[in-house]
């Protein structure tokens, strides 16, 4: 009995002094106060304003890093202090944030990719060798051929915008998918809760992907079945050939890039953001926009790129109607090519909907582009689509032109019918 006890004692002292180093372990992180939940993140050049909001409960709350292969210098922002680490792929930086002076909140910055799903190659394929996707278009976008689960005939559009790989509500039926959750999707279909299925097998190409996390959207096209995005591709190098018709997946940069320009980019959801320049008066403002190739049309501007230089009142507005205002952008450079008169969305920052700055596929589709998702940098060379129509205030003024045409002859039958008709009744 006096064993027993005596281990007993040496447990219960073991325990405590294992508490007690682990909480020196975590008292010797560093600390930094904060007096706000929201707090800003500076991801390399990318600044992120009051979106990371603190969480004493999370043990820890990781931070993926935008380029978790580039050595980027990584800095949490708070009303009061700030902290920075230098970063290199495959490791982990713990801190503490002091929230109003009592609660702790572990913090971890991770050099890793979030949620990568591995490919899966044929047996013969030799180590290192890219892997080419054909595709086809409809209007400006990219779609695949896939398989589902072995299911073939799969039309798979390719959404750089697309921030999950979802699946058209319509295309259910047939894709073997066994939904074991729920998640609330916004798009614009509105914020719904949505089904989702965590354990999918997709195949595009020679390319396979098993575990695959898919949920159901309701705002997809007749002939469209499925989304996929960069989050299948985030640890690879994507080139997208128009004049070929084919995405070229790599492990490495290979081609000859001198012909190329070469754009910065930051992330969002693993979603690509490329830096550009957009003309409003008579000067140029630098931003980041959402390299969106689902996007059937030119651009959107969000309030994010207005509030920024505060330009709600100085875009060439056309009309208003209601937080948005249709407006002309003189010029869009983008490297050495530059578009005018591009009509398009602005909204109003006073009235946040949260629709980030986007371009679409009208203008990207005529450049060939490589992704380098290792190094965070989008190349660009203009391609033999080049010469492709984008909707240009001209453009506009011509359908202004044939629409108004159009009421006007519809007004001119009605007055003619009408007067028939009173002329007829008085002739009874």
């Amino acid at each position: 009995m006096k064993m027993l006890k005596l281990f007993a004692l040496m447990l219960t002292l073991g325990i405590a002094m294992f508490g007690m180093n682990g909480a020196s372990a975590q008292n010797k992180l560093p600390v930094i106060t904060s007096g706000i939940a929201a707090i800003s993140i500076r991801d390399g050049n990318a600044l992120s304003k009051n979106t990371w909001h603190l969480n004493p409960k999370a043990k820890p709350d990781i931070y993926f890093t935008q380029v978790p292969r580039g050595n980027r210098k990584v800095t949490f922002i708070t009303d009061q202090d700030s902290i920075s680490f230098v970063t290199t792929y495959g490791k982990t930086y713990d801190f503490i944030v002091l929230l109003n002076g009592k609660d702790s909140c572990l913090t971890r910055i991770s050099a890793n990719y979030e949620g990568t799903i591995e490919q899966e190659y044929p047996v013969h394929k030799i180590a290192g060798m890219a892997d080419t996707i054909p595709f086809f278009m409809k209007k400006s976008r990219i779609y695949f051929k896939g398989k589902l689960n072995g299911n073939k005939d799969f039309n798979v559009m390719f959404d750089l915008g697309a921030g999950m790989t979802c699946i058209n509500s319509k295309s259910v039926s047939r894709s073997g998918i066994r939904f074991d959750g729920q998640i609330n999707v916004q798009n614009t279909n509105g914020t719904n809760s949505e089904p989702t299925g965590s354990s999918n097998t997709l195949e595009l190409g020679s390319i396979k992907w098993r575990k695959v996390p898919i949920v159901q959207v309701r705002n997809m096209e007749e002939d469209e079945d499925m989304i996929v995005g960069n989050s299948l591709f985030r640890d690879k190098i994507v080139e997208i050939d128009y004049d070929r018709k084919i995405v070229i997946i790599s492990d490495s940069l290979s081609k000859d890039i001198s012909d190329y320009s070469t754009h910065d980019v930051n992330y969002y959801q693993q979603r690509p953001r490329f830096e550009m320049d957009v003309k409003v008066g008579n000067k140029y403002y630098p931003f980041h926009f959402l390299f969106d190739t689902g996007r059937d049309g030119t651009m959107l501007i969000g309030e994010d790129f207005t509030a920024r230089y505060n330009l709600w009142d100085q875009y060439k507005s056309i009309m208003t109607l209601g937080n948005k205002k249709i407006v002309v952008i003189p010029e869009v450079k983008i490297g050495k090519r530059i578009f005018r008169d591009i009509v398009t969305n602005a909204n109003d920052p006073r009235h946040p909907n949260g629709k980030q700055s986007l371009l679409g596929n009208e203008v990207l589709n005529q450049f060939n582009l490589i992704l380098d998702n290792h190094n965070g940098i989008i190349y660009l060379k203009p391609n033999s689509m080049q010469n492709e129509n984008y909707a240009t205030y001209k453009e506009f003024k011509t359908q202004a032109t044939l629409l108004i045409s159009a009421i006007v002859v519809v007004i001119a039958l009605l007055v003619f019918g009408i007067r028939k008709w009173i002329k007829f009744r008085r002739t009874r």
